[in-house]
């Protein structure tokens, strides 16, 4: 499951979308209040500025649709995109705003909830999802970019890359998006800008850490920067998950193949093909434990394959016991 099921869009009274918003919740209060992390240029599009009036925030496909207003001083407007002036400051100008829901909303329905959230921490080249609505996709459409570092209109962001050659590129309609980390199954920013040339597939995004920076309420939320790589399991210990995997019936059945397949392509091409089960699981053990988020990695994937099944919850505690997980493993201490 991915962010699908706490990204909202922000539409007008009058149902023009105009971009995406995150929904979000404070654990400080017994009650608390739901809020959408979007950016200040789709409110103001939106309303035409920073007023009171509300927005409307829905789930698209999901039945829940609500009404939102600008929280006061939870604003920093976009920097310009065309340039600005020689020796002009923009680090203040991140293009971020936080909508508080009415209340009185509707509740959310099954498989609807706010998002979890984590530091982006360094722009390593990981591999993210963005879901975004330009025109002609109301119900959304999916691109795929890497982290590339640091820079862009505003010193805070992080450039997207985009890395399909055919597909959607982030663009007109992402504005607001989550920028979404399938290996930490987290939020780590949200989508402000892209590029001018579309054929650049180059876009930018706010991380979650200068969210948390510009409003502070929403730092108990937020997961700190992924801790270090897991502890690299010992043959036994692999041969010991390998046999847990092959457990499962949606991974026993094609040797793991299809597991494989779900993995990031760092970690994927580094697996060999063997014609024995047992081995191949094993391949797939080792390439993981060899990369620095592929214990995580091999976690995300098994979850999305297996579901809840109770095979699948075993073949997990042995995957969290083996690379020594526990606690920090996605889910977890949220």
């Amino acid at each position: 499951m991915g962010p699908e099921r706490g990204q909202v869009r922000v539409l007008s009274t009058d149902g023009t979308l105009w971009g995406a918003g995150v929904l979000t919740s404070s654990r400080a209060s017994p009650a608390p209040t739901l809020h959408v992390l979007t950016c200040a240029h789709v409110l103001t599009a939106a309303l035409g500025g920073p007023h009171g009036e509300p927005v409307v925030v829905d789930l698209p496909g999901r039945g829940w649709r609500a009404t939102a207003r600008l929280l006061p001083g939870a604003w920093a407007p976009p920097p310009p995109l065309d340039g600005a002036e020689p020796g002009a400051a923009v680090a203040d100008l991140m293009d971020f705003a936080v909508l508080a829901v009415d209340p009185g909303h509707p509740r959310l329905g099954q498989g609807c909830a706010p998002l979890p959230l984590a530091h982006t921490g360094a722009p390593d080249g990981r591999r993210v999802a963005v879901i975004g609505y330009p025109v002609g996709s109301p119900a959304g459409l999916i691109a795929t970019a890497r982290l590339t570092g640091a820079g862009g209109p505003c010193p805070e962001w992080v450039q997207l890359d985009g890395l399909r050659t055919t597909g959607a590129v982030v663009e007109r309609g992402f504005s607001g998006a989550a920028v979404w980390d399938p290996a930490a199954a987290r939020v780590i920013g949200i989508v402000t800008a892209a590029h001018t040339d579309r054929a650049a597939k180059v876009a930018w995004m706010l991380p979650v850490e200068s969210v948390a920076r510009l409003w502070p309420p929403l730092a108990d939320a937020v997961r700190p920067a992924a801790p270090p790589p897991c502890a690299p399991p010992s043959l036994a210990e692999q041969y010991e998950l390998a046999d847990a995997l092959l457990d499962v019936p949606q991974i026993g059945r094609d040797s793991g193949r299809l597991l494989r397949d779900l993995l990031p392509a760092p970690i994927r091409r580094n697996i060999r093909d063997d014609p024995w089960p047992r081995q191949q699981l094993q391949a797939v053990v080792q390439a993981c434990a060899d990369h620095r988020e592929g214990c995580r990695s091999l976690r995300e994937a098994v979850r999305v394959l297996g579901g809840d099944a109770v095979s699948v919850t075993a073949a997990l505690d042995v995957l969290d016991r083996v690379c020594r997980l526990g606690a920090s493993r996605p889910g977890a201490g949220t």
